[in-house]
């Protein structure tokens, strides 16, 4: 195929993307008059030609009728509406990207699909207004952990905090350095996971951080470690386990609960917690988490949870009732 009629194949093929669904089906003249907008003049066989080239050679859905009065709209796409309105709304949903990536992203995305269902879906997706991440070297970070991911090095950063002037600074002035090993997707951002540089008792300790506040990003040449321990690792469960991914040391924790409170349990830990009745109508809640001030005021926000064991959290469970009772009893 000379390059000229492979022009005119992917005039076609834009054509029928762009304005054609099962609902707007278009006749052979609709074509001519659209190819010719586009600069192409072709008669009826060449276009017969070219939509069975789009058929046979790029596997492209053309459905037509037959006869004279045969209309002609692309069937299966990549991806249904119904597909990509909830990609759509996932990204106008997240955090991790800046409100003009965001917009770039899902107009990419819109023009894979008829004009007509990219109308439509404007129309049903609701704008939802949260504070989207500022920092636009969000895509550049991810290339480049993807690229010492997939060789294998060490990397260091600069890791960012806001200030009160609401800007973004460094956290102190030392480099961070980590060996990389997965980028995950929780609460609605980008985190890398980890482990540290130095063997602590001859373990690498789990580091976290959210890619949104990774700053300088350099690759090393030094081979990363920790095949191991990830070998081993399981993103579901980490996640579960660290509420505002905070970084920590597991504990196993024992609470009392009415039997009501079952639900928010398994939704946070899921199904490998330990459920065993102490009395009728209350029951004793295993399971493994960091006990981090968020899950301390998630259990307090229950209301009817006791921390039981260890010894430890139940204190800091105490230690944060005592600071609140204060707090609430000086304001008043």
């Amino acid at each position: 195929m000379s390059d000229f009629e492979k022009n005119r194949v992917l005039a076609l093929y834009k054509i029928l993307t762009a304005y054609t669904d099962e609902q707007h089906q278009i006749s052979m003249q609709d074509i001519l008059v659209h190819m010719d907008a586009e600069g192409y003049y072709c008669s009826e066989d060449s276009i017969l030609r070219y939509i069975k080239q789009l058929r046979n050679e790029l596997g492209v859905d053309v459905i037509s009728g037959r006869g004279r009065n045969a209309r002609y709209f692309i069937g299966n796409r990549l991806l249904e509406k119904e597909e990509m309105k909830l990609i759509i709304d996932s990204v106008n949903a997240s955090n991790f990207s800046e409100k003009s990536i965001a917009t770039k992203m899902i107009d990419k995305l819109k023009s894979t699909m008829s004009l007509y269902d990219a109308e439509e879906l404007d129309r049903s997706v609701l704008g939802i207004n949260i504070a989207k991440a500022e920092n636009k070297k969000i895509l550049y970070n991810v290339n480049l952990i993807q690229e010492a991911l997939s060789k294998g090095v060490q990397i260091s950063f600069d890791y960012m905090v806001w200030d009160r002037n609401k800007k973004l600074v460094k956290k102190s002035d030392r480099r961070y350095n980590m060996n990389p090993w997965a980028l995950i997707w929780a609460n609605d951002r980008y985190y890398l996971y980890g482990y540290d540089v130095k063997e602590k008792d001859g373990v690498l300790s789990e580091r976290n951080y959210r890619v949104d506040k990774l700053d300088n990003i350099k690759l090393s040449d030094i081979p990363r470690a920790g095949k191991s321990q990830f070998r081993i690792f399981n993103a579901n469960t980490y996640v579960s386990r660290r509420m505002g991914m905070f970084s920590g040391k597991e504990q196993v924790i024992t609470v009392r609960i009415p039997d009501t409170l079952v639900g928010p349990f398994i939704d946070q830990f899921g199904k490998r917690i330990t459920i065993s009745e102490y009395t009728e109508g209350m029951l004793l809640v295993t399971f493994n988490a960091v006990a981090s001030v968020i899950l301390l005021g998630w259990l307090l926000g229950l209301q009817y949870v006791e921390v039981l064991e260890p010894q430890s959290v139940r204190n800091a469970m105490t230690d944060l009732i005592k600071q609140n009772m204060e707090i609430y009893s000086k304001k008043n």
